[in-house]
């Protein structure tokens, strides 16, 4: 007997081939498509500002109508003790200050918090913080409206941050954030405040007591966000 071996014709081996391909095609264009359905959140690059602070200088009471005169014009105000933290330089060379948010930690707790873009005073304008501007909070147990009649108090009561060019969207060289220093020490003494008997600028002792206040500075970008630095008042010299 004779047996024969049926081959199969060429052709079919070729379509496949052909078939097999695109099938593989199909996979990887549907693997694509459904990777491409998945977000990944990356950790936020923080960006990078250096700075000089500056203690022993003095600054308006901007904040403060009752320690000003021709308010409504150009404003003139008493002097309060106050350091100044100064841009140097930053990198990338464009940070939007909508995006930074200055954090101040007093005692434990939040005191008051804001970006650079909602912080900024043009010093002499007369312009007050509108409805929705930073107001102060708490710092640690004292309520600077229960013991002063400050609640709701705007942040240029304790700080502000001055633009070397007003207005601009983004941070620039030679801008300045100035925090104000409260001349008493305690301020359940009610007597010889200066310039009055109101709240002005951090506790005395924010720079005499070790980690009792820490200014942060954080870069915001979506859901994430990165410190970009952080500066203990205790290590700034002289208020």
């Amino acid at each position: 007997m004779r047996y024969y071996r049926h081959r199969r014709p060429t052709g079919f081996r070729a379509v496949s081939s052909v078939i097999a391909v695109v099938l593989l095609l199909a996979l990887t264009v549907i693997l694509v498509a459904v990777v491409a359905t998945f977000r990944f959140n990356l950790p936020t690059q923080s960006p990078h500002v250096w700075y000089t602070a500056q203690g022993n200088e003095s600054e308006e009471a901007w904040g403060d109508p009752t320690d000003c005169t021709n308010t409504s014009i150009y404003a003139a105000c008493d002097s309060l003790p106050a350091v100044f933290i100064s841009v140097t330089s930053f990198t990338p060379s464009y940070i939007s200050l909508a995006q930074l948010e200055l954090v101040f930690i007093c005692n434990g707790t939040q005191l008051m918090n804001g970006s650079l873009q909602a912080l900024e005073v043009v010093p002499g304008s007369g312009a007050n913080p509108g409805s929705g501007a930073p107001v102060l909070k708490n710092c640690g147990t004292w309520d600077w409206g229960s013991g002063l009649g400050t609640s709701g108090t705007y942040f240029n009561r304790l700080l502000y941050y001055q633009q070397k060019t007003p207005g601009i969207p983004g941070i620039e060289q030679g801008d300045i954030l100035v925090v104000y220093s409260h001349p008493k020490l305690d301020f359940t003494d009610r007597s010889g405040y200066y310039p009055d008997d109101d709240y002005h600028g951090a506790p005395l002792w924010c720079f005499t007591v070790q980690n009792a206040c820490t200014l942060y500075l954080d870069y915001v970008s979506g859901k994430q966000t990165s410190l970009v630095f952080s500066i203990s008042l205790f290590q700034l010299s002289g208020v």
